[in-house]
């Protein structure tokens, strides 16, 4: 069993110092009960759930930090497909900023490849919604890797995304809900040719600067494109940052990073699923054991941030994560360098036994005492 511990001080042991940090405080002086917080602790420590980090938040102030042995506060977590609630600000400052026409754009118009073809309608909107009606399997099984399109799309494949732009359509747009990390993936290039950059580049320059994150590291492909369905590696701490951003309606001391308008848009249930947003998981609206405007990012492997809004909490847990030394670059394959499901002994992501979002968070909630 890993043993947890508070470390409410940085150490340095992965990036510099940020410009902003987080207010500390203890839980009461933000109407919160430490003893109650410790029932958070107690799950998701216990053996078999392999929680490197916990971080709470409330009112923009830490209030409760926990690590697994030999992790502390500037430890690198990995964000699997909290990635894609990145991706998806992305977007929305790229509308904003004009480089993008707005939702209603064609992919087409990015990949001239599909002109002509019954994938000709798919619009941006239909990717943020996971609705393109493109043919996905999203599997990580690897006993069934052929069919599993997403172990094909990280493991066997030279192009990730030619891989992606060769699926066919199998229902008409916006008709049937799918989850497809190669949806997403399709943001990449679109992206990519709107900002003239790397999407990884423009996070950097639009999103962690802004924040003061400082180390991020965004996988590539070894083809060069940014792996907008996953793999952003950051700390528990600026994943939570993240979080505050959405909760604070995309305002940042003082600056409006992300679009107030986009961040309403992006908590808009879609109508092929009303658990999903713009690249956000609605939790709140499909478990009624979860307040209802709880929304979240969710990861491969046990990563999350959680947002309540009307209780003005972020919460974010990230599994053991043994991160490859060397550049973030899949090269050759990113199940070589990036490795989920605790397959490689020392390497990548290990997922937990098992996982309640319910259970997590009941003793976060009930430890609120100015409700």
């Amino acid at each position: 069993m890993r043993r947890a511990f508070v470390a409410l001080i940085a150490c340095g042991c992965s990036s510099s110092a940020p410009a902003w940090d987080w207010p500390v405080q203890a839980p009461a002086e933000q109407g919160m009960d430490a003893a109650m917080l410790e029932g958070a602790r107690a799950y998701a420590f216990q053996p078999g759930k392999h929680t490197q980090g916990v971080v709470i938040t409330r009112r923009g102030t830490l209030v409760a930090e926990w690590y697994e042995e030999g992790r502390d506060a500037t430890s690198y977590a990995g964000s699997w497909s909290v990635a894609k609630s990145f991706t998806s600000a992305l977007v929305g400052i790229a509308i904003e900023e004009g480089k993008l026409p707005g939702v209603d754009a064609k992919l087409v118009d990015f990949y001239p490849q599909w002109a002509g073809s019954s994938r000709d309608q798919i619009t941006i909107e239909h990717v943020l919604h996971m609705s393109t009606g493109l043919e996905w399997l999203e599997a990580y099984d690897f006993a069934n890797a052929n069919e599993a399109d997403v172990v094909q799309l990280v493991f066997t494949t030279a192009s990730p995304l030619d891989y992606v732009l060769g699926k066919p359509l199998v229902v008409p747009p916006d008709t049937q809900f799918n989850y497809s990390s190669g949806d997403t993936l399709l943001l990449s290039g679109v992206l990519a040719a709107a900002t003239g950059e790397r999407a990884g580049d423009y996070a950097q320059e639009k999103l962690f600067s802004k924040l003061d994150i400082a180390g991020a590291e965004w996988w590539r492909a070894k083809t060069g494109e940014t792996l907008t369905y996953c793999c952003l590696d950051m700390t528990t701490r600026d994943f939570a940052r993240f979080g505050l951003l959405y909760m604070q309606h995309g305002m940042w001391n003082g600056e409006q990073v992300v679009p107030a308008a986009w961040v309403d848009a992006s908590l808009t249930p879609a109508s092929t699923f009303q658990g999903y947003g713009y690249q956000w998981w609605l939790e709140g609206k499909t478990n009624s054991a979860l307040p209802p405007d709880l929304f979240m990012a969710n990861g491969h492997d046990g990563q999350f941030i959680y947002v309540i809004p009307s209780l003005e909490l972020v919460v974010v847990r990230n599994g053991h994560y043994d991160k490859f030394d060397g550049p973030p670059v899949a090269e050759p394959q990113l199940f070589l360098r990036y490795p989920p499901n605790g397959i490689v002994a020392g390497g990548g992501t290990i997922p937990p036994d098992s996982w309640s979002h319910a259970d997590f968070l009941a003793p976060i909630l009930a430890s609120i005492t100015d409700k």
